[in-house]
């Protein structure tokens, strides 16, 4: 209901009741005063009679005593009875004369009785001779030692008449009321509803969550009625609630980067099972895009609705599962707590599948390195035995078995050299002296060094360049490379073939192309190729020698450098290896 309909039915109402409890009071009181009116005019008009009459004995016609009544009836606008002692009527303004035996006797009415008793009475009736409601007074007849009666009687209906008057009075005042209380109810409800849709436009606003300044001041504080107290409650509060969210949003966004920056996934279900928090490491684990709404069993995880049941009726449940995942199966330890306090069930996840694979690293790492060392180690021990059985008598026998143990020797100190070499430049050790490199000058360095080893397989390096190119780089750890990448290709070309070394500039990088003639690598082995201790099945099986490490040193050596090493097929054939180094 709106506000001006609300206004009027108040108005109305307090109107309403005021003149229904007027007029009760006024009914009640104008009646009594009327009633009594009457009587006063009505004793008096008896007295008048009372005082004109005289002794009712000493009319001996009733004809006579009738005109005399009809007069006085007249004059007082009147019915006037005449009632001896014995209580015949002996004369009544509304009877004639001939009727007047068949009224009944009036002794025993109750304003005759009074009469007789104390001089005057006074009765209300209805009277079976005039068949109406009437008002009565008696008053005695002041002759000696006669108790005859002078009555008067007037229609009761004086009185409804009075309250039809006042009936009519009181509806004229309503209607006047009405258009009273309407025009008020319009003009109050106008007034009220301005300047109550001034401040709901300013509370919408607020309820829209616009909490800026100007949306703050453009409540009607200034006023000095009660809208402006609720206005300025209604500021103080919006103020209050704009520091809380402020407040809020910043401990949210804290906690929300705590949440992102601890390296674990963290999801919160309710009591049904559905999300409603979630951090990004989690999205990143579950490889989804959204979790808020989403419930437990839409994840399709059965390892999660397990935990959720358990942590259900234990409080709590860990459990390691594997999931499958767009770069193979990911291993994840996983923990959920039930929280008493808002009865929400929390989710931490951690991908351990990098662990797992450090760990199967390491055990391939010492398979690999017990494997690498073996063979060496074997041979050394199996010469020294040799030469201490009686070889060392026959110098021929000695010289070739010492000759080997030397080979073998020295495979174990490039082996460790290397090893010591990637230990120190995967835990930062190897310290770098960032120079300007001509690039093209240390390639043909390189060339020329390897020339020798080439020859041995008859295979040609061709070297195509464009320009300076000038990086900014160690000069060491840019010869090792290329020492690297061009004795792993002689070592897998096929003879008489050639090697393409190609150098150009990408942006700000320069990027430097090994092109072999070898056998080529696999998919699997392309993404192998630079881990440690790698050799693929065709170089184990060839016997190729080599430790498995070049080309991890390799690897290593460009990302400190700020560059990017990989491996691709060729079309026709062998591999292309390249590294990038950042331009001067």
């Amino acid at each position: 209901m709106s506000i001006r309909g609300r206004i009027f039915i108040i108005v109305m109402s307090c109107l309403s009741l005021g003149l229904l409890f007027a007029f009760i009071v006024a009914e009640r009181d104008l009646g009594a005063s009327l009633q009594n009116q009457i009587q006063i005019e009505l004793q008096k008009q008896g007295q008048i009679i009372q005082s004109s009459l005289g002794s009712l004995s000493q009319y001996t016609d009733l004809n006579s005593l009738k005109d005399e009544t009809d007069i006085f009836a007249k004059a007082s606008q009147s019915r006037v009875t005449l009632i001896n002692p014995s209580g015949v009527v002996i004369s009544d303004s509304n009877i004639d004369v001939d009727d007047l035996d068949l009224i009944d006797n009036h002794s025993n009415r109750p304003e005759v009785v009074d009469a007789q008793n104390n001089g005057m009475g006074w009765s209300r009736r209805f009277s079976d001779t005039v068949q109406q409601e009437m008002l009565y007074f008696a008053i005695l007849d002041p002759s000696v030692g006669q108790k005859g009666v002078i009555r008067l009687a007037v229609p009761y209906n004086y009185f409804d008449q009075a309250f039809r008057s006042l009936n009519t009075s009181v509806i004229l005042i309503l209607v006047v009321a009405l258009i009273a209380s309407i025009m008020a109810g319009i003009i109050a409800g106008n007034y009220t509803r301005e300047n109550f849709l001034e401040l709901e436009r300013a509370v919408t606003r607020l309820e829209s969550g616009d909490l800026k300044k100007k949306t703050i001041k453009s409540l009607p504080t200034k006023r000095v009625d009660e809208i402006g107290s609720v206005a300025r409650s209604l500021s103080s509060i919006s103020v209050d609630l704009k520091n809380q969210l402020t407040l809020l949003a910043k401990q949210r966004n804290q906690f929300g980067s705590v949440l992102n920056d601890l390296g674990e996934g963290i999801v919160v279900f309710d009591e049904l099972g559905i999300v409603n928090f979630n951090n990004d490491e989690a999205l990143n684990i579950l490889e989804v895009s959204d979790l808020i709404n989403i419930s437990i069993d839409d994840l399709n995880l059965k390892p999660l609705k397990l935990m959720f049941d358990q942590a259900k009726k234990k409080g709590k449940y860990a459990m390691e599962f594997e999931i499958e995942s767009k770069l193979g199966n990911k291993w994840i330890l996983a923990q959920m707590n039930a929280a008493k306090a808002t009865k929400e069930f929390i989710l931490v996840l951690h991908d351990e599948t990098q662990l797992r694979d450090m760990d199967s690293m390491r055990r391939d790492f010492v398979a690999n390195l017990s494997h690498e060392l073996r063979t060496p180690v074997s041979v050394i021990r199996a010469n020294s035995e040799t030469l201490l059985d009686g070889a060392l008598d026959h110098p021929k026998d000695a010289n070739r078995f010492t000759r080997a143990i030397l080979h073998n020797s020295e495979r174990l100190t490039e082996m460790v050299s290397n090893l010591i070499d990637l230990s120190r430049i995967e835990y930062g050790d190897k310290q770098f002296n960032l120079e300007d490199v001509d690039l093209k000058n240390k390639i043909h360095r390189v060339m020329d060094a390897m020339t020798s080893l080439a020859a041995e397989k008859d295979i040609k390096f061709i070297f195509d360049y464009a320009g300076e190119a000038i990086v900014k780089a160690d000069h060491g750890a840019v010869e090792q490379v290329l020492n690297n990448l061009l004795e792993n290709s002689i070592k897998y070309s096929s003879k008489n073939s050639k090697i393409n070394i190609k150098l150009r500039k990408q942006d700000d990088f320069y990027r430097v192309s090994i092109l072999d003639s070898g056998s080529g690598l696999t998919p699997e082995e392309s993404s192998l190729v630079f881990n440690r201790f790698y050799r693929t099945a065709k170089a184990r099986a060839e016997s190729k020698q080599g430790s498995g490490l070049g080309l991890a040193i390799v690897k290593h050596l460009v990302n400190q450098l700020g560059g990017e090493v990989g491996v691709m097929p060729r079309k026709n054939g062998g591999s292309r290896f390249w590294f990038t180094l950042k331009s001067k």
